[in-house]
């Protein structure tokens, strides 16, 4: 049904990288960072995946032809200077320096997904398209044929098979034709406990290996003293995830079924206990927010914001958050606190984390060009999984931190615009180096970033490899405009409904609305 541009040129490369694969030394294709191994022929290291070398001189074309491209993203501020994206985008081209990389102005201001899309659908038509760009909406980006399939490539590249399974599933379009991109990051989400409430009121901190049933315990504690106290047990935040937490459903994203494409509410009867449970809590006081304006004032003035202001026992944190979150709540409330990984589901659910993955794509103009498509893939891994792409993006924090408090960009003000969420590589040789793993000087101001759960290697595995936001998917994200989980448990809490009846007409009403999007989607 999908016609793709340059196939036979795609065929021709196809080709030429399994003849490239065959001939080459492959542990001459892993680079591991250091300078020995650099000196190491850098033409060697990635003659796997080069394709061409027209002159037969052992260089393969990408890295001695003048080659230009466009690169498209408008995170992490539009001044180049500072934007640390672009910073490792320098590196690369140092060490390329046949290969200039500009940024596309139209792409570095602030815009919404939808408005990007629409962009970068005028600029096809145009014969305009960047190079590499952040893929917003996925599933129309690639039926629009704006992406170039990176299916060879990634088969070819031998650091490729460290991509997470989640990830690789994500990456992949929704009739499986096409990997139309790949993630720099995912962003997870994670909980996070108030060591100081604990230790204060003389509850157990659990240990890093805890259970949904461990959670649930030191909860419990909390709320005995809660109706003496302007203190709350807080909650981890299942709301999105907890049909796939508590019940498996496939991915179960805010109770999607990837595998049957339809929403699932009504086979996640421990979600649904779940949302009992946390509607009862509501009607007992428990939470901050459930309390009437009146109650909750005489409880706790005028403060709020629960978590930050010291009263909630559990509370929830977001990688892409984390610089600013520990900033506040550390430096600047004085507070104690520990991530901690998700507690182990109970039996029937997963243990997982919840994500958004960031992606880029390359334009699928690149393939009437395969010299340039690999220039410009090369530069898409750098950016993403590559081992020496995050070793460089890492090492940009030893170049920016410790300068004035006046200078435009230090790492102390913005962590994770260096460090950009968690990568999709599941390589512990990779992770191992991840600054959040290393961890930082105890006498520096980042010691406060110094989290000992992210030494935990079931952890890194699971922040890279979260379940995902499956925007990969038509419709799905216009079927979750009309969805808050949320007002699932106020029909619980303050009509007095049971789960097991309103699940069902969830679904309808979801699917419905799937349904009449794909109907005229398919037009």
């Amino acid at each position: 049904m999908k016609k793709r541009i340059g196939f036979f040129i795609s065929i021709t490369l196809i080709l030429s990288l399994l003849l490239s694969a065959c001939s080459k030394d492959p542990e001459a294709t892993e680079s591991n960072g250091t300078n020995e191994k650099e000196a190491v022929s850098e033409n060697n290291q990635t003659s796997m995946s080069s394709g061409t070398d027209e002159d037969g001189n052992g260089v393969a074309d990408w890295q001695e032809k003048q080659i230009e491209l466009e690169f498209a993203l408008r995170f992490y501020g539009e001044n180049d200077d500072t934007n640390t994206m672009y910073l490792n985008i320098k590196k690369f081209m140092e060490k390329y320096p046949n290969i200039k990389v500009t940024r596309d102005r139209q792409f570095a201001i602030e815009q919404s997904d939808t408005d990007e899309l629409e962009i970068l659908t005028a600029r096809a038509m145009e014969g305009t398209l960047p190079d590499i760009f952040y893929s917003p909406l996925s599933a129309e980006l690639y039926d629009r044929e704006l992406t170039l399939d990176l299916t060879t490539y990634l088969e070819a590249d031998p650091e490729s098979k460290w991509i997470s399974e989640n990830a690789k599933e994500f990456i992949t379009t929704y009739d499986g034709k096409e990997i139309y991109g790949i993630p720099w990051q995912s962003v997870g989400q994670f909980p996070v406990l108030n060591l100081r409430l604990l230790k204060e009121n003389n509850i157990a901190i659990p240990p890093y290996n805890w259970t949904y049933e461990d959670y649930e315990n030191l909860r419990t504690e909390v709320a005995k003293l809660t109706p003496n106290n302007p203190i709350f047990p807080g909650m981890i935040d299942f709301i999105e995830i907890g049909a796939h937490y508590f019940d498996s459903i496939p991915n179960g994203w805010k109770g999607f079924n990837t595998e049957t494409r339809r929403f699932d509410y009504a086979n996640s009867p421990k979600f649904g206990e779940w949302l009992d449970r946390v509607s009862n809590e509501g009607k007992q006081g428990l939470h901050f927010f459930d309390l009437p304006e009146e109650d909750r004032k005489k409880k706790v003035g005028d403060l709020g914001w629960p978590w930050g202001d010291g009263l909630e026992a559990v509370g929830n944190g977001w990688m892409y958050a984390l610089s600013s979150d520990v900033n506040e709540l550390v430096k600047t409330r004085k507070m104690e606190i520990d991530i901690y990984p998700m507690p182990k589901a109970p039996d029937g659910g997963t243990t997982s984390i919840r994500a958004y993955y960031d992606t880029l794509s390359l334009s699928s103009e690149l393939a009437e060009d395969p010299v340039k498509a690999e220039a410009a893939f090369q530069l898409l891994k750098w950016l993403t999984y590559g081992e020496e792409g995050l070793k460089s993006r890492w090492a940009l924090i030893d170049e920016y931190i410790g300068l004035p408090e006046d200078a435009p960009l230090r790492v102390e003000d913005k962590l994770m615009d260096f460090i950009l969420g968690w990568p999709i590589t599941t390589n512990p040789e990779i992770l191992k180096h991840h600054p959040l793993v290393k961890g930082f000087p105890k006498d520096s101001e980042l010691a406060i970033f110094n989290f000992a759960t992210f030494q935990n290697v079931d952890f890194q595995q699971m922040l890279s490899n979260p379940v995902p936001f499956p925007r990969n998917i038509p419709a799905v994200v216009k079927a979750y405009d009309t969805l808050n989980p949320w007002e699932i448990r106020n029909d619980i809490r303050d009509e007095g409904k049971k789960y097991s009846d309103i699940a069902p007409e969830w679904d309808a009403l979801l699917n419905k609305t799937l349904d009449d999007y794909l109907g005229e989607y398919n037009k």
